[in-house]
């Protein structure tokens, strides 16, 4: 691969704690009583933006008012977050060996003060959050724009994730696909993942 473009949680930050625990905060605020575990799944398994859109439907709610209020507690909580083991080396050494690296996430405002506090803001060269507001994944806008403005060959990059919507980002933007499955992941291979690696170190 000549170019990588990264997720960012539960990829490269270990995050999950600090996304789904904020999560459980406001589900206990609407007198819902999901579990941990539950809300785990439901992130994992799609997005934060799915669960807020079905905690809106539920409680009646706006959806915008509900995201702010994520936004709010989960900022609270950011230096809970720290990398994913093998993350900075297996960026180092990629980039040792001519790869270039780029970010695209869901995450928002946030983005820039994690990769500059964990180190890793200057591997990459160039990052597009939510705030740049293409369509979310497994929509491939996102990708695709980062593939057009810097002329990346799509059958020598590759996008990692470590859910199915990244996957299907990645087939969406016509670049590989690379599913970041950990042990103990509740996400489940779709069958068209190019790759599958159990730690960022495989790459």
């Amino acid at each position: 691969m000549k170019a990588y473009i990264w997720d960012l949680d539960g990829t490269l930050f270990d995050s999950y704690d600090s996304i789904v625990s904020s999560l459980v905060d406001m589900a206990r605020e609407n007198q819902f009583q999901d579990s941990y575990e539950d809300i785990m799944k439901a992130v994992k398994q799609g997005a934060v933006s799915s669960y807020l859109r079905g905690m809106s439907e539920r409680s009646g709610l706006a959806y915008e008012s509900l995201y702010q209020r994520y936004r709010d507690i989960s900022h609270e909580r950011l230096d809970r977050i720290v990398l994913i083991p093998g993350a900075a080396e297996t960026l180092s050494a990629l980039q040792a060996e001519g790869a270039e690296h780029f970010v695209y996430t869901h995450r928002g405002g946030s983005t820039e003060y994690l990769l500059d506090r964990l180190g890793l803001k200057r591997f990459f060269t160039e990052i597009v959050t939510y705030e740049n507001g293409f369509q979310p994944k497994p929509s491939g806008e996102g990708v695709t724009y980062l593939v057009e403005k810097h002329g990346l060959d799509r059958q020598n990059t590759a996008y990692v994730g470590d859910r199915t919507i990244d996957v299907l980002c990645a087939k969406d933007a016509g670049v590989q696909a690379v599913l970041y499955l950990p042990e103990g992941s509740c996400v489940v291979p779709t069958g068209v993942e190019d790759r599958v690696i159990r730690r960022l170190e495989e790459l």
